[in-house]
């Protein structure tokens, strides 16, 4: 039987990888590197409410975590660490999928490649294009709680 520094040895030895696990998870279940910010605000294309998508800050010096969550009727709010981010927005609508007649399939593949859009995609679920008027913007984060608001309009 060992004595009381021996045990205490196999006890701390058995719970060294614990513990080195525990300490490597916390910076990842805390969220995005230390949240000092709270940002919320409204998110709009060409004047009407996005009702679903997603809304992401990126360090524009590309050092720290990434954040981001989800837009919902038009809402949004995250939060991240002070500093010069990058903001991604994307927008999703529900598609309807073999609900076009052959014919009226045409029809809009026609019309879209009369407007430039060569790709032979209908209806898509993407609706607003990475180079909107307002996407993939700078901004300022400061600590503390803040309200962003992004218009967004069509390139």
């Amino acid at each position: 039987m060992p004595g009381k520094l021996g045990l205490f040895r196999m006890l701390t030895l058995q719970y060294v990888p614990i513990l080195l696990g525990l300490c490597l998870l916390l910076p990842l279940v805390a969220g995005c590197g230390g949240s000092e910010s709270v940002v919320s605000g409204t998110v709009t294309y060409d004047g009407q409410p996005v009702e679903k998508g997603s809304i992401l800050f990126q360090p524009v010096d590309g050092k720290g975590a990434s954040c981001g969550g989800p837009i919902e009727n038009s809402k949004y709010k995250i939060e991240t660490t002070p500093g010069k981010k990058l903001v991604q927005i994307v927008a999703v609508k529900k598609v309807k999928y073999g609900r076009l007649s052959p014919a009226e399939e045409l029809k809009r593949t026609q019309e879209a490649a009369m407007s430039g859009d060569t790709s032979g995609i209908i209806d898509r679920a993407d609706t607003i294009p990475p180079n909107a008027q307002g996407n993939n913007t700078e901004v300022e984060i400061k600590p503390g709680s803040q309200t962003l608001d992004f218009h967004l309009k069509k390139p």
